[in-house]
């Protein structure tokens, strides 16, 4: 489908005239030859035009491509939902399955993504940085130091590779993320990375055992999920947080916390989610009481 003949199925679907979207932003004239695709709006009137049409430029393109979903997108939207729930068997699959797509199309987008997965497996193997993990996600850091800007698919990979990068490094480029990350926070992905910065920061100083550095950003963490209405985002920052207090000071609430936190997992059945955070506590040596926990 051509730009203008999509541009015209929308509007006719949201039962618009020409008149009432055009006023104020084009000539209808113009609208007219946009539709019959024999003129190029510039791009503040695109937007302009979608902005009234209550339609998303992803939506656009959506509709655009004959309303599929690109997939590049979706096969980032699955590693991402196994990631969260720790699920190895799934990244393993979507791991092969990037592989192949990017062999066929040379994407580079398909190579971020077997190299994630890839990385992930590697972590979630015993919990641990360790040196395969850190070679999966090098070549996405050269990725990353030779852009001169981040966008939001950079924001999105720093994200990702937060935790196999140095303590050091992760903050320097994490002020850096978080100041262009304003730029996009009228984007609905915008809550979603930046909580997840915070708790990975805080994951990641869990791992180098700062634990103040790691409560301080998982309390921001907590923040940003409660603010946004991240159920799930909560939980994970929420029980950051509990080990970083109770590594610190031995707080008895954070035990509590914990065992709240972990029966909701458990009843929300993401058992794969579960096991991560139940070898995380053993991780750091913290033990529960087994028929709390595992209920």
């Amino acid at each position: 489908m051509n730009f203008g003949d999509t541009l015209k199925k929308i509007r006719t679907d949201k039962g618009q005239t020409q008149a009432k979207l055009s006023e104020g932003i084009l000539a209808r004239n113009h609208l007219s030859q946009v539709e019959n695709n024999n003129y190029i709006p510039a791009y503040d009137k695109f937007f302009l035009l979608l902005d009234r049409l209550n339609v998303t430029f992803e939506e656009f393109l959506s509709v655009q491509n004959d309303s599929k979903i690109l997939f590049s997108r979706k096969l980032r939207s699955q590693i991402s939902e196994a990631a969260n729930l720790a699920d190895t068997e799934a990244l393993n699959d979507l791991s092969i399955e990037a592989c192949e797509l990017y062999e066929k199309t040379d994407n580079i987008t398909y190579y971020h993504s077997m190299l994630i997965c890839k990385a992930l497996i590697a972590y979630n193997a015993d919990l641990t940085i360790n040196q395969d993990m850190i070679e999966f996600v090098s070549p996405i850091k050269e990725y990353l130091f030779s852009m001169d800007n981040w966008y939001l698919y950079e924001l999105k990979l720093f994200n990702n590779i937060i935790y196999a990068l140095t303590v050091e490094e992760a903050l320097l480029f994490s002020r850096t993320s978080l100041k262009r990350l304003d730029n996009f926070q009228y984007f609905l992905e915008f809550r979603h990375i930046e909580q997840h910065i915070y708790t990975n920061l805080s994951t990641l100083c869990l791992e180098h055992r700062d634990f103040e550095v790691a409560k301080r950003f998982a309390e921001i963490a907590i923040e940003k999920a409660a603010k946004y209405t991240l159920v799930y985002e909560k939980i994970c920052s929420e029980l950051n947080y509990a080990i970083a207090c109770i590594k610190l000071t031995g707080d008895e609430s954070a035990y509590e916390v914990i065992e709240q936190n972990m029966l909701i997992i458990r009843y929300l059945k993401f058992d794969d989610l579960h096991e991560h955070f139940s070898s995380f506590l053993r991780k750091f040596e913290i033990e529960m009481s087994a028929q709390k926990v595992s209920e």
